[in-house]
C-alpha cells in the first residue's frame, strides 16, 4: 500500500547513515534524501545501491580504492601481519574513510609539493625510521618533488607497521614530513 505514512525520523536517520556509509547518498544532503526517501509510502530498508563505476576507484580522497585495499590485505597476508583478521575486519580498519586517523596525509597521488615544510622543533618518536636518500624511482622530478614522494612512501611503510608513535604528516613543530624532509636535504 503505497498510502503507508513516511518513515520516522529515527528510521529516517537509521536509513541515511546506512546509505552515507554505503557511498550512495550521491552528494544528497539531509534535507533532500528525508523528503525524497522518508516521505509517505517510504521503506526502511536503504534501497541497494546501484553498481557505479567508481568501484574500483578511491571515494572523494579518503580512504583506499577496493583495489588498493585488495593489495594492501594480499601484502598483508604474504607479510603474515593480519593476525589473524579476516578480509572484512581489514577493510574497515585499514582501508575505510575513518581508517586514517591523520587527515593531513595526502594519498599517494594527491600528494603536490610546492614548498619545503618548514624546519622541525620537534624529534622524531623512537622507532620511526627515514629514508636514508631519495627513492630512485623520483629521479626525474625536482629534488622537492622527489623528496615529498619519497617521504610519503616511507610515512605509509611506518604507518603500516604502526611504527609513528602518533607523529603526523604535518603537526605544529613539525611532522613526518619535516622532519624526513630535513633529514634529505642534509
Amino acid at each position: 500500500d503505497d498510502a503507508a505514512p513516511g518513515l520516522t525520523a529515527k528510521e529516517c536517520s537509521t536509513k541515511y547513515q546506512a546509505a552515507k556509509a554505503a557511498g550512495t547518498l550521491n552528494g544528497m544532503k539531509w534535507n533532500d534524501f528525508r523528503k525524497s526517501e522518508c516521505a509517505a509510502g517510504a521503506s526502511a530498508a536503504a534501497e541497494p545501491a546501484a553498481p557505479t563505476t567508481n568501484t574500483a576507484t578511491a571515494d572523494t580522497g579518503k580512504g583506499l580504492s577496493m583495489a588498493d585495499c585488495s593489495a594492501k590485505y594480499q601484502a598483508a597476508k604474504a607479510g603474515n601481519t593480519l593476525n589473524g583478521m579476516k578480509w572484512n575486519d581489514f577493510r574497515k580498519s585499514q582501508c575505510g574513510a575513518g581508517a586514517s586517523d591523520d587527515d593531513t596525509v595526502p594519498a599517494a597521488d594527491e600528494a603536490s609539493y610546492t614548498s619545503d615544510p618548514q624546519a622541525p622543533t620537534v624529534t622524531a618518536p623512537q622507532g620511526v625510521t627515514f629514508p636514508k636518500a631519495i627513492s630512485n624511482k623520483y629521479s626525474s622530478e625536482t629534488p622537492g618533488k622527489a623528496r615529498l614522494h619519497t617521504c610519503l612512501d616511507q610515512y605509509y611503510a611506518n604507518k603500516d607497521a604502526n611504527t609513528l608513535g602518533g607523529l603526523k604528516w604535518i603537526q605544529k613543530g613539525g611532522g613526518f614530513y619535516s622532519l624526513c624532509n630535513a633529514r634529505l636535504k642534509s
